[in-house]
Protein backbone atom coordinates (compact mmCIF):
# COMPACT_ATOMS: atom_id res chain seq x y z
CA UNK A 1 0.00 0.00 0.00
CA UNK A 2 1.51 3.11 -0.99
CA UNK A 3 1.65 5.81 2.47
CA UNK A 4 1.98 9.42 1.47
CA UNK A 5 2.28 12.65 3.91
CA UNK A 6 0.80 15.66 3.52
CA UNK A 7 1.99 18.36 5.67
CA UNK A 8 -1.12 20.99 5.16
CA UNK A 9 -1.35 23.64 8.04
CA UNK A 10 -4.78 24.84 7.10
CA UNK A 11 -6.25 21.68 7.05
CA UNK A 12 -8.56 22.50 10.03
CA UNK A 13 -9.96 25.31 9.08
CA UNK A 14 -12.83 24.25 6.93
CA UNK A 15 -14.12 27.28 5.19
CA UNK A 16 -10.35 27.94 4.45
CA UNK A 17 -9.23 28.00 0.75
CA UNK A 18 -6.07 27.12 1.96
CA UNK A 19 -7.66 23.68 2.57
CA UNK A 20 -9.88 23.07 -0.21
CA UNK A 21 -7.07 22.07 -2.86
CA UNK A 22 -5.60 19.13 -1.06
CA UNK A 23 -8.90 18.19 0.74
CA UNK A 24 -10.46 17.04 -2.79
CA UNK A 25 -7.03 15.66 -3.84
CA UNK A 26 -6.88 13.23 -0.88
CA UNK A 27 -10.58 11.97 -1.10
CA UNK A 28 -9.61 10.96 -4.39
CA UNK A 29 -6.21 9.13 -3.15
CA UNK A 30 -7.74 7.62 -0.64
CA UNK A 31 -10.33 6.09 -3.54
CA UNK A 32 -6.86 4.80 -4.85
CA UNK A 33 -5.97 3.10 -1.97
CA UNK A 34 -3.44 5.54 -0.84
CA UNK A 35 -2.82 6.01 2.75
CA UNK A 36 -2.41 9.25 3.58
CA UNK A 37 -1.40 11.20 6.72
CA UNK A 38 -1.91 14.67 7.36
CA UNK A 39 0.27 16.89 9.48
CA UNK A 40 -1.38 19.82 10.62
CA UNK A 41 -1.44 22.93 12.56
CA UNK A 42 -3.72 22.40 15.86
CA UNK A 43 -4.35 23.99 18.96
CA UNK A 44 -4.13 20.28 20.68
CA UNK A 45 -1.87 17.06 20.37
CA UNK A 46 -3.58 13.91 18.86
CA UNK A 47 -3.61 11.39 16.23
CA UNK A 48 -7.08 10.46 14.78
CA UNK A 49 -6.95 7.46 12.10
CA UNK A 50 -10.04 6.47 9.99
CA UNK A 51 -9.05 4.20 7.75
CA UNK A 52 -7.09 5.31 4.32
CA UNK A 53 -6.85 8.95 6.16
CA UNK A 54 -4.61 9.77 9.14
CA UNK A 55 -5.13 13.04 10.91
CA UNK A 56 -1.74 14.20 12.52
CA UNK A 57 -2.61 17.04 14.85
CA UNK A 58 0.29 18.73 16.96
CA UNK A 59 -0.02 22.01 19.01
CA UNK A 60 3.37 23.87 18.24
CA UNK A 61 3.94 28.02 19.46
CA UNK A 62 3.33 30.07 16.59
CA UNK A 63 4.11 33.54 17.06
CA UNK A 64 1.87 34.69 14.17
CA UNK A 65 -1.14 34.48 16.10
CA UNK A 66 0.69 37.10 18.80
CA UNK A 67 1.22 39.48 15.49
CA UNK A 68 -2.37 38.86 14.33
CA UNK A 69 -4.18 39.61 17.82
CA UNK A 70 -1.81 42.11 18.49
CA UNK A 71 -1.95 44.45 15.09
CA UNK A 72 -5.74 43.18 14.57
CA UNK A 73 -4.42 41.87 11.18
CA UNK A 74 -6.21 39.77 8.51
CA UNK A 75 -3.50 39.56 6.64
CA UNK A 76 -3.23 35.44 6.84
CA UNK A 77 -6.80 36.04 5.44
CA UNK A 78 -5.91 37.91 2.22
CA UNK A 79 -7.66 40.90 3.35
CA UNK A 80 -5.62 43.44 2.81
CA UNK A 81 -7.47 46.80 3.13
CA UNK A 82 -7.25 49.67 0.28
CA UNK A 83 -7.27 52.26 3.44
CA UNK A 84 -4.85 49.84 5.56
CA UNK A 85 -3.69 51.18 8.36
CA UNK A 86 0.05 52.38 9.22
CA UNK A 87 0.31 49.52 12.04
CA UNK A 88 -0.73 47.23 9.99
CA UNK A 89 1.73 47.94 7.48
CA UNK A 90 4.48 48.50 10.23
CA UNK A 91 3.35 44.61 10.86
CA UNK A 92 3.81 43.40 7.29
CA UNK A 93 6.88 44.88 6.64
CA UNK A 94 8.04 43.17 9.76
CA UNK A 95 6.96 40.15 9.04
CA UNK A 96 8.56 40.18 5.43
CA UNK A 97 11.70 41.61 6.60
CA UNK A 98 13.11 39.59 9.79
CA UNK A 99 10.64 35.99 9.60
CA UNK A 100 12.04 33.51 6.82
CA UNK A 101 9.93 32.43 4.92
CA UNK A 102 7.51 33.66 7.38
CA UNK A 103 6.21 33.53 10.80
CA UNK A 104 5.25 29.73 10.62
CA UNK A 105 8.70 28.84 10.23
CA UNK A 106 8.78 28.25 14.36
CA UNK A 107 6.00 25.78 13.70
CA UNK A 108 7.29 24.24 11.36
CA UNK A 109 10.82 23.34 12.28
CA UNK A 110 9.78 22.33 15.31
CA UNK A 111 8.07 19.60 13.97
CA UNK A 112 11.03 17.93 12.51
CA UNK A 113 11.92 15.57 15.56
CA UNK A 114 8.98 14.48 15.58
CA UNK A 115 8.10 13.54 12.17
CA UNK A 116 11.32 11.71 11.47
CA UNK A 117 10.24 9.02 14.16
CA UNK A 118 6.94 9.29 12.77
CA UNK A 119 7.60 8.82 9.19
CA UNK A 120 10.11 5.76 10.11
CA UNK A 121 7.70 3.74 12.40
CA UNK A 122 4.72 3.84 9.63
CA UNK A 123 7.34 3.47 6.79
CA UNK A 124 6.01 6.49 4.81
CA UNK A 125 7.80 6.70 1.30
CA UNK A 126 6.56 10.04 -0.14
CA UNK A 127 5.86 13.52 1.68
CA UNK A 128 3.98 16.70 0.42
CA UNK A 129 4.75 20.13 1.28
CA UNK A 130 2.09 22.72 0.52
CA UNK A 131 2.55 26.34 0.87
CA UNK A 132 1.67 28.76 1.76
CA UNK A 133 2.65 29.30 4.32
CA UNK A 134 5.94 29.01 2.78
CA UNK A 135 7.73 27.72 5.94
CA UNK A 136 5.80 24.15 5.30
CA UNK A 137 8.72 23.71 2.27
CA UNK A 138 11.13 24.52 5.29
CA UNK A 139 10.49 20.90 6.82
CA UNK A 140 10.07 19.07 3.79
CA UNK A 141 13.42 19.92 3.34
CA UNK A 142 14.60 19.22 6.68
CA UNK A 143 12.98 15.87 6.28
CA UNK A 144 14.40 14.97 2.68
CA UNK A 145 18.01 16.21 4.27
CA UNK A 146 17.26 14.05 7.38
CA UNK A 147 15.66 10.76 5.66
CA UNK A 148 16.51 10.90 1.77
CA UNK A 149 12.56 10.40 1.49
CA UNK A 150 11.27 11.35 -1.86
CA UNK A 151 9.61 15.01 -1.45
CA UNK A 152 7.14 17.30 -3.62
CA UNK A 153 7.00 20.64 -2.94
CA UNK A 154 3.42 22.24 -3.67
CA UNK A 155 3.22 25.98 -4.59
CA UNK A 156 -0.66 26.50 -4.45
CA UNK A 157 0.39 30.21 -4.33
CA UNK A 158 3.49 32.02 -5.82
CA UNK A 159 6.28 32.84 -3.62
CA UNK A 160 8.65 35.86 -4.16
CA UNK A 161 6.70 36.85 -7.32
CA UNK A 162 3.70 37.30 -5.52
CA UNK A 163 1.36 40.62 -5.21
CA UNK A 164 0.67 39.61 -1.39
CA UNK A 165 4.22 39.64 -0.62
CA UNK A 166 5.68 42.38 -2.59
CA UNK A 167 2.83 44.19 -0.99
CA UNK A 168 4.29 43.79 2.50
CA UNK A 169 7.37 45.84 1.23
CA UNK A 170 10.12 43.39 1.47
CA UNK A 171 13.97 45.07 1.45
CA UNK A 172 16.44 44.82 -0.94
CA UNK A 173 18.57 42.53 1.25
CA UNK A 174 15.19 41.01 2.57
CA UNK A 175 14.21 39.87 -1.02
CA UNK A 176 17.63 38.01 -1.73
CA UNK A 177 17.26 36.31 1.15
CA UNK A 178 13.76 34.96 0.18
CA UNK A 179 14.46 34.71 -3.58
CA UNK A 180 17.67 31.85 -2.47
CA UNK A 181 15.46 30.31 -0.05
CA UNK A 182 12.86 29.72 -2.65
CA UNK A 183 15.31 28.43 -5.09
CA UNK A 184 16.32 26.05 -2.73
CA UNK A 185 13.52 24.56 -2.53
CA UNK A 186 12.99 24.13 -5.85
CA UNK A 187 16.37 22.95 -6.27
CA UNK A 188 15.71 20.30 -3.60
CA UNK A 189 12.27 19.01 -4.07
CA UNK A 190 12.18 15.78 -6.43
CA UNK A 191 8.83 17.29 -7.88
CA UNK A 192 7.23 20.95 -7.73
CA UNK A 193 3.66 21.66 -8.45
CA UNK A 194 2.25 24.73 -8.94
CA UNK A 195 -1.27 25.56 -10.00
CA UNK A 196 -0.87 28.00 -13.10
CA UNK A 197 1.10 27.38 -16.30
CA UNK A 198 2.24 31.31 -16.03
CA UNK A 199 3.72 30.26 -12.59
CA UNK A 200 5.51 27.25 -14.36
CA UNK A 201 7.26 29.24 -16.82
CA UNK A 202 8.62 31.55 -14.12
CA UNK A 203 9.88 28.49 -12.25
CA UNK A 204 11.26 26.95 -15.49
CA UNK A 205 14.22 29.38 -15.51
CA UNK A 206 15.12 27.71 -12.36
CA UNK A 207 14.77 23.87 -12.66
CA UNK A 208 14.32 21.13 -15.45
CA UNK A 209 10.70 21.35 -17.07
CA UNK A 210 10.81 17.47 -15.97
CA UNK A 211 10.80 18.50 -12.27
CA UNK A 212 8.11 20.59 -12.64
CA UNK A 213 4.31 19.81 -13.04
CA UNK A 214 1.28 21.76 -13.99
CA UNK A 215 -1.62 20.84 -11.21
CA UNK A 216 -4.17 22.82 -11.45
CA UNK A 217 -6.82 23.76 -8.65
CA UNK A 218 -10.48 21.93 -9.55
CA UNK A 219 -14.09 21.29 -8.44
CA UNK A 220 -15.61 18.88 -6.87
CA UNK A 221 -19.20 20.40 -8.15
CA UNK A 222 -21.93 18.12 -9.51
CA UNK A 223 -23.88 19.77 -12.09
CA UNK A 224 -27.32 20.03 -10.94
CA UNK A 225 -30.53 21.90 -12.33
CA UNK A 226 -30.70 25.34 -11.77
CA UNK A 227 -32.56 26.55 -8.30
CA UNK A 228 -35.83 28.23 -10.03
CA UNK A 229 -35.07 32.02 -8.16
CA UNK A 230 -37.73 34.85 -8.55
CA UNK A 231 -34.73 37.00 -7.96
CA UNK A 232 -32.04 37.83 -10.42
CA UNK A 233 -29.07 37.02 -8.19
CA UNK A 234 -25.58 38.00 -8.91
CA UNK A 235 -23.18 36.33 -6.53
CA UNK A 236 -19.35 37.02 -5.82
CA UNK A 237 -17.67 34.28 -4.11
CA UNK A 238 -14.06 35.08 -2.28
CA UNK A 239 -11.68 37.84 -1.53
CA UNK A 240 -12.65 41.56 -2.04
CA UNK A 241 -9.45 43.65 -1.26
CA UNK A 242 -6.77 45.86 -2.40
CA UNK A 243 -6.26 44.02 -4.93
CA UNK A 244 -9.71 42.92 -6.30
CA UNK A 245 -11.39 46.36 -5.51
CA UNK A 246 -15.22 46.00 -7.41
CA UNK A 247 -15.94 49.96 -6.57
CA UNK A 248 -16.75 51.01 -10.44
CA UNK A 249 -18.49 48.00 -10.40
CA UNK A 250 -20.93 48.80 -7.83
CA UNK A 251 -21.45 52.70 -8.55
CA UNK A 252 -22.20 51.04 -12.28
CA UNK A 253 -24.68 48.69 -10.72
CA UNK A 254 -26.07 51.53 -8.38
CA UNK A 255 -26.80 53.54 -11.77
CA UNK A 256 -29.02 51.12 -13.51
CA UNK A 257 -31.10 49.84 -10.61
CA UNK A 258 -31.78 53.80 -10.06
CA UNK A 259 -32.70 53.80 -13.33
CA UNK A 260 -34.88 50.51 -13.85
CA UNK A 261 -37.29 50.06 -11.57
CA UNK A 262 -37.99 46.51 -12.93
CA UNK A 263 -34.71 45.83 -12.15
CA UNK A 264 -34.54 47.13 -8.62
CA UNK A 265 -37.32 45.04 -7.65
CA UNK A 266 -35.65 41.64 -8.55
CA UNK A 267 -31.93 42.09 -8.86
CA UNK A 268 -29.65 41.26 -5.71
CA UNK A 269 -25.89 41.32 -5.56
CA UNK A 270 -24.89 38.39 -2.66
CA UNK A 271 -21.46 38.71 -1.49
CA UNK A 272 -19.58 35.78 0.09
CA UNK A 273 -16.57 35.68 2.08
CA UNK A 274 -13.96 38.27 3.62
CA UNK A 275 -14.41 41.81 2.57
CA UNK A 276 -12.39 44.68 3.23
CA UNK A 277 -13.66 47.28 5.86
CA UNK A 278 -13.59 50.13 3.10
CA UNK A 279 -15.89 47.90 0.66
CA UNK A 280 -18.14 47.69 3.34
CA UNK A 281 -18.23 50.91 3.97
CA UNK A 282 -18.67 52.05 0.86
CA UNK A 283 -21.91 50.09 0.41
CA UNK A 284 -22.96 51.34 3.52
CA UNK A 285 -22.66 55.20 3.14
CA UNK A 286 -22.43 55.99 -0.24
CA UNK A 287 -24.58 53.26 -2.15
CA UNK A 288 -28.46 54.82 -2.74
CA UNK A 289 -29.84 50.94 -3.76
CA UNK A 290 -27.35 49.63 -1.16
CA UNK A 291 -30.89 47.42 0.11
CA UNK A 292 -30.30 45.20 -3.19
CA UNK A 293 -26.72 44.17 -1.74
CA UNK A 294 -26.24 41.97 0.83
CA UNK A 295 -23.40 41.17 2.38
CA UNK A 296 -22.79 37.62 4.03
CA UNK A 297 -19.53 37.27 4.67
CA UNK A 298 -17.72 33.87 4.99
CA UNK A 299 -19.94 30.83 5.00
CA UNK A 300 -19.39 27.06 5.20
CA UNK A 301 -18.17 25.36 2.66
CA UNK A 302 -20.80 23.00 2.66
CA UNK A 303 -23.39 25.67 1.60
CA UNK A 304 -20.77 27.51 -1.28
CA UNK A 305 -22.33 25.34 -3.90
CA UNK A 306 -26.12 25.20 -3.22
CA UNK A 307 -25.73 29.37 -3.21
CA UNK A 308 -24.05 28.98 -6.53
CA UNK A 309 -26.72 27.60 -8.28
CA UNK A 310 -29.37 29.75 -6.86
CA UNK A 311 -27.69 32.44 -8.55
CA UNK A 312 -28.49 33.93 -11.82
CA UNK A 313 -24.64 34.53 -13.26
CA UNK A 314 -21.47 34.78 -11.02
CA UNK A 315 -19.11 37.29 -10.59
CA UNK A 316 -15.73 36.66 -10.82
CA UNK A 317 -13.16 39.16 -9.92
CA UNK A 318 -8.98 39.05 -10.52
CA UNK A 319 -6.52 40.63 -9.12
CA UNK A 320 -5.99 43.75 -10.43
CA UNK A 321 -2.23 43.72 -11.08
CA UNK A 322 0.35 43.21 -13.85
CA UNK A 323 1.56 40.12 -11.56
CA UNK A 324 -0.72 37.35 -13.40
CA UNK A 325 0.46 34.03 -11.90
CA UNK A 326 -2.68 33.17 -10.06
CA UNK A 327 -5.84 31.56 -11.13
CA UNK A 328 -8.75 32.47 -8.50
CA UNK A 329 -9.59 29.32 -6.63
CA UNK A 330 -13.60 29.45 -7.40
CA UNK A 331 -13.45 29.62 -11.55
CA UNK A 332 -13.28 25.97 -11.41
CA UNK A 333 -16.62 25.54 -9.25
CA UNK A 334 -18.31 28.55 -11.17
CA UNK A 335 -17.18 26.76 -14.49
CA UNK A 336 -18.43 23.55 -13.50
CA UNK A 337 -21.94 24.74 -12.54
CA UNK A 338 -22.43 25.75 -16.29
CA UNK A 339 -23.34 29.52 -15.19
CA UNK A 340 -22.50 32.54 -17.05
CA UNK A 341 -19.59 34.53 -15.60
CA UNK A 342 -18.71 37.98 -15.10
CA UNK A 343 -15.00 38.67 -14.95
CA UNK A 344 -13.29 41.85 -14.21
CA UNK A 345 -9.40 42.32 -14.38
CA UNK A 346 -7.38 44.77 -16.29
CA UNK A 347 -4.25 42.81 -17.13
CA UNK A 348 -3.84 39.60 -19.35
CA UNK A 349 -4.37 36.85 -16.96
CA UNK A 350 -3.63 33.64 -20.01
CA UNK A 351 -4.53 30.96 -17.78
CA UNK A 352 -8.20 32.70 -16.77
CA UNK A 353 -8.51 34.31 -20.26
CA UNK A 354 -7.86 30.32 -21.99
CA UNK A 355 -10.27 29.00 -19.45
CA UNK A 356 -12.65 31.34 -20.39
CA UNK A 357 -12.41 30.72 -23.86
CA UNK A 358 -12.43 26.90 -23.77
CA UNK A 359 -15.50 26.81 -22.11
CA UNK A 360 -17.31 29.77 -23.97
CA UNK A 361 -17.73 31.92 -21.32
CA UNK A 362 -17.60 36.03 -22.18
CA UNK A 363 -14.11 37.39 -22.19
CA UNK A 364 -12.57 39.49 -19.16
CA UNK A 365 -13.80 43.19 -18.49
CA UNK A 366 -11.41 46.11 -17.05
CA UNK A 367 -12.81 47.05 -13.85
CA UNK A 368 -13.38 50.70 -14.87
CA UNK A 369 -15.08 49.97 -18.05
CA UNK A 370 -18.48 51.01 -17.37
CA UNK A 371 -20.24 51.00 -20.46
CA UNK A 372 -19.10 47.11 -20.71
CA UNK A 373 -20.31 46.22 -17.26
CA UNK A 374 -23.57 48.08 -17.80
CA UNK A 375 -24.19 45.72 -21.32
CA UNK A 376 -23.61 42.78 -19.72
CA UNK A 377 -25.87 43.20 -16.39
CA UNK A 378 -28.93 44.99 -18.62
CA UNK A 379 -28.42 42.08 -21.27
CA UNK A 380 -28.30 39.12 -18.72
CA UNK A 381 -31.15 40.87 -16.85
CA UNK A 382 -33.36 40.83 -20.31
CA UNK A 383 -32.24 37.12 -20.72
CA UNK A 384 -33.58 36.56 -17.36
CA UNK A 385 -36.78 38.13 -17.89
CA UNK A 386 -37.11 36.41 -20.93
CA UNK A 387 -36.45 33.06 -19.65
CA UNK A 388 -33.51 33.05 -21.99
CA UNK A 389 -30.33 32.69 -19.66
CA UNK A 390 -29.38 29.61 -20.66
CA UNK A 391 -26.34 27.55 -19.04
CA UNK A 392 -23.60 26.68 -21.20
CA UNK A 393 -23.69 22.52 -20.68
CA UNK A 394 -20.19 21.23 -22.14
CA UNK A 395 -18.02 18.61 -20.84
CA UNK A 396 -16.32 19.72 -17.67
CA UNK A 397 -14.15 16.56 -16.54
CA UNK A 398 -10.94 18.11 -16.95
CA UNK A 399 -11.03 20.22 -14.61
CA UNK A 400 -12.55 18.10 -12.06
CA UNK A 401 -10.45 16.35 -8.68
CA UNK A 402 -11.70 13.41 -10.15
CA UNK A 403 -9.74 13.52 -13.25
CA UNK A 404 -6.48 15.91 -11.71
CA UNK A 405 -6.03 12.92 -8.84
CA UNK A 406 -4.68 11.13 -11.92
CA UNK A 407 -1.86 13.29 -12.53
CA UNK A 408 -0.49 13.14 -8.78
CA UNK A 409 -1.24 9.48 -8.28
CA UNK A 410 1.10 8.96 -11.45
CA UNK A 411 3.79 11.15 -9.59
CA UNK A 412 3.64 9.64 -5.86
Amino acid sequence: MKKILLVSYYWDQKNSIGRQRWYNLVNELIKEKVKVYVFTASNKNEVVEKGQLVIIRKKIFDINSIFSNLFSSKYSRGVIDSSESLLNKFFSWIRVNFFFPDSRVFWSLSSHSFLVNFIRERNISTIITSSPPHSMHCLGKKLKDSLDIKWISDFRDPYTNWDIFLNMKPSFFAKKIHKKIEKNFLNNSDKVLVTSYALRDEYLKNIDKNKIIFLRNGSSLTTKRSITNEKFIISYFGLINKFRDPIIFLKTLDELLSENDKMSSKLELRLYGHIQDSTINYIENYLINKKNVKIFGNIDVEKVNEKIFESSILLLLLNNTKIQNTIPYKIYDYLVSEKQIITLGDYVNVDVDNLLKKYKRRNRVAYNDKESIRNYITQSFRDFNNNNLKNISLDYSEIKFSKLKDILFEII
